[in-house]
């Protein structure tokens, strides 16, 4: 069967792998370019938040607070978009992915005297738009932005194999396993990368973005082409 012609094409394994590997990239970003602050790691910044706020640091706590109600507009935007939108057209998703470009592209553009504040909450608003058009991978509900569920569900996966033998765990587990690693990947090339490139690195974002996108565009494309035949 072609890939275009999967019932869930938003589901494909490669689209999830990439998407994940962009959400380390972007997360490892603004860590290392903007203040510690994880664009898509939520629990992360509550903490670095809690922080802040017992040690009186107005501009961290700023920062965080502003980033996390980004990332929960970021979840509201796509429902909306997703009650609104799906019914009449199936490249909703890809709003997502063209506004994750857009402000990324932005973003690399802007010199680092700009304060995090102007810059950590817009990449989590699209960030949160990315993961919740983007919640499943091959029949399994994912993260695409940050890691730890995955590498709960790849090992109760694994741990559920080793005691039934049950050969779709081992499928399972290889799934999340592939998703911790693509993000962990992601993260790697990322401050890899910023040491070339500093805070123009999210740039090569942008690259991977636009190739998902497009992939993914292109079999919505195909598979309404032969809708039509």
């Amino acid at each position: 069967m072609e890939r275009y012609q999967n019932a869930q094409l938003f589901q494909l394994r490669e689209i999830g792998l990439g998407l994940t590997f962009i959400g380390g990239f972007i997360d490892a970003y603004t860590f290392v370019q903007r203040g510690g602050v994880l664009a898509a790691g939520q629990t992360g910044n509550l903490i670095f938040l809690s922080v802040d706020v017992a040690q009186r640091n107005l501009p961290g706590v700023l920062t965080k607070l502003a980033t996390v109600l980004a990332f929960m507009l970021g979840v509201m935007v796509v429902r909306v978009w997703e009650y609104h939108i799906r019914p009449r057209s199936h490249y909703w998703r890809l709003l997502s992915l063209a506004a994750e470009l857009v402000v990324c592209g932005v973003v690399g553009a802007l010199p680092a005297s700009v304060p995090n504040y102007m810059v950590t909450p817009p990449l989590a608003l699209v960030m949160a738009m990315q993961t919740t058009a983007f919640g499943s991978i091959a029949g399994h509900g994912y993260n695409n932005v940050f890691s730890t569920g995955n590498l709960k569900k790849a090992t109760s996966a694994l741990a559920a194999y080793s005691m039934s033998s049950d050969p779709t765990q081992l499928v399972t587990s290889k799934v999340y396993f592939e998703l911790v690693a693509a993000f962990t990947g992601g993260a790697i090339v990322s401050a890899l990368l910023q040491t070339l490139w500093g805070p123009r690195t999210i740039w090569g974002a942008v690259g991977v973005i636009g190739l998902v996108g497009g992939y993914y565009g292109w079999l919505l494309f195909r598979r309404a082409r032969a809708a039509q035949k």
